[in-house]
């Protein structure tokens, strides 16, 4: 099993596609927690973090990047155990700084997140000391252009975040609308691909060990997407408007083209990008998101498919 990979002082918690995984560190001045889940689900992740810690003490919040399933339960966190600090990406900073701004596809993106203060930045190429063993910090631009991971070169663990999941990665914008994306998530498997690894701990999914195959699979399918700026488009929107499905619960059927005319990512790309009327892309984009399972029509409501 990948847990007996594990070092006695880190703790794995796995989420869902709503809330990112979160990895607790165990050190005798208090632990560190890697990641804090969606705010919608805040109560799930004090429970969780209350279980893990046992008794001790909460030290630290280390973000991965800004995105609203890393960073939404911060400031419960820190309402909960007032003394735990904050430490994000250096490269994040000025997107904290200019909070809520489209690239961070909060509001943009129907998405929810509560403002917090940052107490320190980590920098790429540092060495931490989490749970008694050293970590690399390493910059994965491309999903989130200020992203980072870490890894041990001991033990040969990977915390990838969303710069690699199980055979592919966290979403990455069009070029017509960052012409960086794309390359960048490109750079950060190269990067990715020259570390020897025994086992992953991903952002979302469950922990692997098949790290080169996987590594091979996402960079397939970032080229595939490299072909068709579309294809890129349709993944962003449909994936968007299904997480805001699952956390919302329920829809309206009639409420649904108010909706895309009001949400930046929804509004924006489809003037920019599909140029279909507002009604025709509102009905496209219903039908695209019942394709996936995760989304059911009934008696004139959205529902999420649980």
């Amino acid at each position: 099993m990948t847990t007996a990979l594990l070092p006695p002082n880190l703790t794995f918690i796995e989420r869902d596609w709503l809330s990112a995984n979160h990895v607790l560190f165990h050190d005798d001045g208090g632990a560190t927690l890697v990641d804090t889940g969606y705010i919608a689900f805040a109560d799930v992740t004090l429970a969780k973090l209350h279980d893990a810690l046992q008794g001790a003490p909460m030290k630290r919040i280390i973000n991965t990047h800004l995105h609203s399933d890393h960073i939404g339960c911060n400031g419960a966190i820190q309402r909960a155990y007032p003394s735990t600090t904050i430490s994000v990406p250096l490269a994040e900073v000025s997107a904290l700084k200019n909070w809520d701004s489209p690239e961070q596809m909060l509001t943009y993106a129907d998405q929810e997140a509560e403002a917090f203060a940052w107490d320190d930045v980590i920098e790429t190429g540092q060495t931490l000391t989490l749970g008694g063993l050293l970590w690399e910090t390493i910059a994965t631009p491309g999903h989130d252009m200020g992203s980072l991971v870490l890894y041990s070169p001991e033990t040969k663990i990977l915390i990838s975040a969303d710069a690699l999941w199980h055979n592919s990665f966290g979403f990455v914008v069009p070029r017509a609308i960052d012409p960086a994306s794309v390359a960048a998530q490109r750079s950060t498997f190269k990067r990715l691909a020259e570390l020897e690894v025994a086992l992953v701990i991903p952002g979302h999914g469950p922990m692997f060990t098949d790290f080169a195959a996987s590594l091979k699979n996402a960079s397939d399918k970032l080229e595939a997407f490299a072909l068709d700026d579309m294809k890129i488009a349709r993944n962003v929107v449909k994936g968007m408007f299904v997480y805001s499905m699952m956390w919302r619960e329920t829809m309206p059927v009639a409420e649904l083209l108010n909706y895309v005319q009001r949400v930046g990512v929804h509004r924006d790309y489809n003037a920019w990008l599909f140029r279909m009327s507002d009604e025709a892309y509102a009905a496209w984009l219903l039908a695209e998101a019942e394709k996936t399972g995760k989304v059911s029509v009934t008696d004139g409501l959205i529902r999420t498919v649980v």
